[in-house]
């Protein structure tokens, strides 16, 4: 009997030392995979950002469109909310920059290869909900992830860079103010396929973004060759900005910064959002800073997502000391220049003037981006594709986007999600 009760302990421990070691083993996976996952999008976001270009000559060469969310695009409309997922969580990131794995030969099947001129590519970055692996005939369940978008270089120099500098003929949403949104959104765009299954080894025209998010083929920006993330099912900015208007200035008639910052301070802008389930029940959440308002050296802590109580000033040519610029956040959409950005409707058409700002325009300059990344773990991303398949069942028209109960998704990705975060410079606007 004593033999027995020592021999059961022992198988106990040998159980339990077992169990644990099988637990920690699984976490360690689950923590490679989202390393995995998270680090080819981050590493891919900061090759592009740090070759962004961004020059300082009046025009907007970047621009951010949160879907579905209040302030959106008006001319074109955005594509709406994908799944589960908030505004928030699946912004539009459009620029133009010079990645080392931009397109560098025609597709056409020549000999010799016909190399493309120029290393300026319009890109863009986008959530999506599909199944990158579909074969014909099949119903595999959607899953969440990043879509990467290169437009080539030729393509960008015939297309898209004439719209941003004003030489197209093409009739912007903006008359004053081309962005990158009137590109990405407008008619089908010249693009060079070099998938196998395109058998003319041509270029093609594809259409970019298309408000219908389950078209079928897809639209370019959600193409399976642009797939490089899967299982993320939040993506958030934070743009880190400085100055670019003088604390102190000499005379009435010049401008300064409305709370008074010295370039050297970086400002956040962050998107909002009245989603309860990450900021609580604020509109506007988040962290806390402290500035002076006025001409005293009295610092006034304000939550970063501010905005004053009442009624907005009217525009002011030179704001005073006890006024604060009344935005640090877009809600929608956020155009981006060298020296200022255009937070939703602060900018108009067609002379681009505003009144609800002291100043027509954020005079902040882009610096630094943020970027945050949720990355369900494998067995996170198991229990959604279940509860997809319990919703949908097969049969199931298969472009339907998948969106459980909410309260099944939101408890999914805080159990599973895993949170990576890298601070991006933007050097060619002196970050």
């Amino acid at each position: 009997m004593v033999a027995t009760a020592i021999m059961v302990i022992i198988v106990l421990a040998v159980v339990t030392i077992a169990s644990d070691t099988f637990k920690a083993y699984d976490r360690a996976v689950a923590d490679l995979s989202t390393q995995s996952e998270s680090r080819g999008v981050l590493d891919a976001l900061e090759n592009d950002l740090q070759t962004a270009v961004i020059r300082a000559d009046g025009h907007c060469w970047m621009e951010i469109i949160l879907p579905g969310a209040a302030g959106g695009p008006t001319n074109v409309a955005a594509p709406g909310m994908i799944g589960n997922m908030q505004s928030i969580d699946q912004p539009i990131l459009m620029f133009f920059a010079a990645p080392p794995d931009r397109p560098r030969w025609n597709p056409q099947a020549q000999v010799p290869r016909l190399s493309l001129k120029g290393d300026v590519c319009a890109v863009s970055y986008r959530l999506g909900q599909r199944s990158p692996f579909d074969m014909p005939g099949e119903s595999i369940q959607q899953i969440y992830g990043v879509y990467r978008t290169i437009v080539d270089p030729e393509g960008t120099f015939t297309e898209a860079l004439p719209i941003i500098l004003g030489s197209s003929a093409e009739v912007p949403e903006i008359a004053k103010a081309p962005t990158p949104w009137d590109y990405w959104s407008g008619p089908a765009r010249t693009i060079s396929n070099y998938s196998a299954s395109d058998t003319t080894g041509q270029k093609q025209q594809k259409v970019l973004i298309d408000t219908n998010l389950s078209s079928s083929p897809p639209c370019w920006t959600l193409d399976d060759q642009n797939f490089i993330g899967s299982n993320v099912v939040a993506m958030n900015l934070i743009l880190w900005c400085s100055s670019s208007l003088p604390a102190t200035v000499t005379t009435a008639t010049q401008l300064k910064d409305p709370v008074m910052r010295t370039p050297q301070t970086l400002r956040p802008v962050i998107p909002t959002s009245s989603d309860t389930f990450k900021f609580g029940s604020k509109l506007y959440g988040g962290y806390f800073s402290a500035l002076s308002t006025d001409t005293v050296a009295t610092a006034t802590s304000v939550p970063l997502r501010y905005a004053p109580a009442g009624a907005p000033t009217l525009p002011a040519a030179m704001p005073t000391a006890v006024q604060i610029h009344p935005y640090d956040q877009f809600g929608g959409r956020l155009r981006i220049f060298a020296d200022r950005m255009y937070p939703d409707t602060l900018m108009t058409a067609p002379v681009g003037v505003v009144t609800t700002a002291p100043l027509p325009y954020l005079p902040y300059s882009l610096k630094a981006m943020e970027v945050s990344l949720t990355v369900l773990t494998p067995e996170g991303s198991k229990e959604l594709r279940a509860l997809q398949q319990l919703n949908f069942p097969p049969g199931t028209d298969p472009s339907t986007a998948r969106k459980i109960p909410a309260g099944d998704y939101r408890r999914i990705v805080n159990q599973y999600g895993r949170n990576y975060t890298r601070y991006i410079r933007l050097l060619a606007n002196g970050g």
